[in-house]
């Protein structure tokens, strides 16, 4: 098959065609000089007096001739070219390099023709380079919004970026992003940029004011002070606000999502079509991952629930266990809390403190019931169950950040732990926290193979490992949450 572009093949025989056009325009437009001229000196030759008819006046004549001919050939073969010089970068332009100008250094009308030009190709380029750039600024946006939602945080992470980008590219003021309540009855602020903090607490009920209107009737809004809302039912203070605004909805799979509200600048009279078509593109876009993240957070909420049923069960096999996972996940949330740790942090923790021992679900019953030293193959078993509990959740990738913390919750910060001998800050913190939850509970509680210690004895054995099994800041919090709280850590009789 050939690899000769058609097109090209095309372009190369249409500029043949016109040198050889210009070829002979350039001949017949030179002897449009030369043969009056020879006609003329042919004529004076023949019929003029004998004494003016000498040889030298007649080479003067012939010279002239041919000098004014070549001077045709010159004047015509430069008009030529600039000709076809304007035709091939025309071709190149018309082929999509809009980069190439005409060449200005000719006759003045074909300059100034090829002035022209190049203003026509500089604004279609602008266009061009203006269209590119909002494309790159679209695809900014998008990475932006969509890395954040895809993050372990929660959506409001999203929502900030989203309302600071939007605002900074588009160039207005103030905006707010609105959610609708699970129930679909009111709208709250999750996001806002340039509000008072009294209107950042703003619920609205759907279907009240501008914005609850906008979000039961899934149609965008545009308000101003010569067209003011005339609706009725009263505006809430943010409403009233941003008497020049649009609001548009956030809708997806025919449900609503929630509303964006945006206020122009001060003397700012309207958004211009690209930036109106970009805020309800993105709109949409943020109402698709909400309701992807609604998916998602379904699918983790069953997949945690039946896995925790299964804890439960491995729980239930041995009487010396029941509730250690419960009680190890308060006491972990409540260290977290305690080092201002973010929301998502502490729900991750929650889910992985609740399933921290799944992987004792194949543990054999001789081995979780002994009550001696272990048998041979028992401590195989003991030492591999946090690798079995990170290999039971890795199938599920949206349960993947709570590997680290299952796999590490018996390490030790002297780097002595299991199964992988981290040591320090190397130990993610929350694994670090779940070792010192999960171990004074496993001291308070009554086991097979060891005997009970009491509340204090076990805070006192925390602090007297920390720095070298347990992280000191840790261990610190939750003694001071334990003295806080006498009733923490006080198991009731079975």
């Amino acid at each position: 098959m050939s690899g000769v572009d058609p097109k090209s093949e095309g372009a190369v025989k249409t500029g043949a065609k016109a040198e050889t056009l210009a070829r002979k325009f350039i001949v017949a437009f030179s002897a449009m000089f030369v043969v009056p001229l020879l006609l003329a000196v042919y004529v004076f030759t023949e019929y003029a007096s004998g004494g003016i008819r000498d040889t030298t006046q007649i080479l003067a004549l012939t010279a002239f001739a041919i000098l004014l001919g070549t001077a045709g050939y010159f004047v015509t073969r430069s008009v030529v070219h600039a000709l076809l010089r304007a035709g091939r970068e025309s071709a190149a332009i018309a082929d999509g390099d809009i980069t190439r100008r005409v060449s200005t250094d000719t006759a003045f009308e074909i300059s100034n023709l090829a002035r022209n030009f190049n203003r026509i190709t500089s604004r279609l380029q602008q266009t061009v380079d203006s269209l590119q750039a909002s494309r790159k600024q679209m695809q900014s946006l998008l990475s932006q919004v969509f890395s954040s939602a895809t993050g372990p945080h929660d959506m409001s992470d999203m929502f900030e970026v989203f309302l600071d980008t939007l605002i900074s590219l588009t160039a207005l003021e103030v905006g707010a992003i609105f959610t609708a309540s699970p129930d679909g009855r009111t709208l709250r602020v999750r996001a806002s940029k340039g509000l008072s903090d009294d209107m950042k607490s703003t619920v609205i009920p759907t279907g009240e004011g501008i914005v609850g209107w906008v979000a039961s009737h899934s149609q965008l809004v545009t308000t101003s002070e010569s067209m003011p809302w005339g609706k009725p039912g009263g505006l809430t203070a943010l409403e009233k606000s941003m008497p020049w605004a649009i609001h548009v909805p956030m809708a997806s799979a025919g449900k609503n999502r929630g509303v964006i509200s945006i206020g122009l600048r001060q003397g700012q009279k309207e958004v211009t079509g690209d930036d109106l078509l970009m805020i309800q593109n993105l709109a949409t876009q943020v109402a698709i991952a909400l309701e992807n993240a609604d998916l998602k957070s379904s699918m983790e909420k069953t997949y945690v629930e039946t896995v925790a049923a299964l804890a439960t069960a491995v729980e239930a096999r041995d009487k010396y266990t029941r509730g250690h996972s419960r009680r190890v996940t308060e006491f972990s949330v409540e260290i977290a809390r305690r080092l201002n740790q973010p929301e998502w942090f502490v729900k991750d923790l929650e889910s992985a403190a609740l399933l921290h021992d799944i992987g004792k679900i194949g543990m054999p019953d001789h081995i979780l019931h002994n009550r001696g030293a272990l048998p041979a193959d028992g401590v195989s078993f003991v030492l591999g169950h946090p690798i079995g509990g990170e290999n039971i959740l890795k199938p599920v990738g949206s349960l993947a950040r709570l590997c680290p913390i299952v796999r590490h919750h018996h390490e030790r910060v002297d780097g002595k732990g299991y199964p992988d001998g981290l040591k320090g800050e190397e130990i993610p913190l929350a694994a670090r926290i779940l070792s010192v939850a999960d171990c004074f509970d496993a001291m308070i509680s009554a086991r097979a193979y060891k005997p009970t210690r009491t509340r204090d004895d076990a805070m006192e054995e925390l602090i007297r490992c920390k720095g070298t099994q347990f992280d000191s800041e840790c261990v610190d919090v939750f003694i001071a949450y334990l003295e806080e709280n006498a009733e923490a850590g006080t198991l009731l009789p079975a």
